[in-house]
């Protein structure tokens, strides 16, 4: 009969410490949605902040593309211009694009 005792005095016990921990966690789910909350607008704000340092990449990228295009249109007429005489050295172009 003691045993019996003891595990009513347990389960009793163990319902009242349940109790507690959902009111506990009923307390703490509007902090953690704060917590949540905060931390979605700064992954927010570093996905903005990576899209930003994209974009500019690809401009930069856009940019080198398009020199590239220029210098090369440059040595075509360069190469149409000068046939047969001496050609700009890379010092010209280096100068002048």
């Amino acid at each position: 009969m003691d045993i019996k005792k003891d595990n009513k005095g347990n389960t009793k016990q163990a319902r009242e410490f349940q109790n507690m921990v959902m009111e506990l966690i009923q307390l703490w789910i509007p902090t953690l949605e704060d917590e949540l909350h905060g931390q979605r607008s700064a992954l927010r704000s570093r996905a903005m902040k990576l899209m930003g340092l994209w974009i500019e990449r690809l401009e930069f990228e856009n940019e080198e593309d398009r020199l590239r295009k220029e210098i090369f249109e440059w040595e075509r007429e360069n190469n149409e211009l000068n046939y047969g005489e001496k050609q700009y050295g890379w010092d010209f172009r280096e100068e002048h694009v």
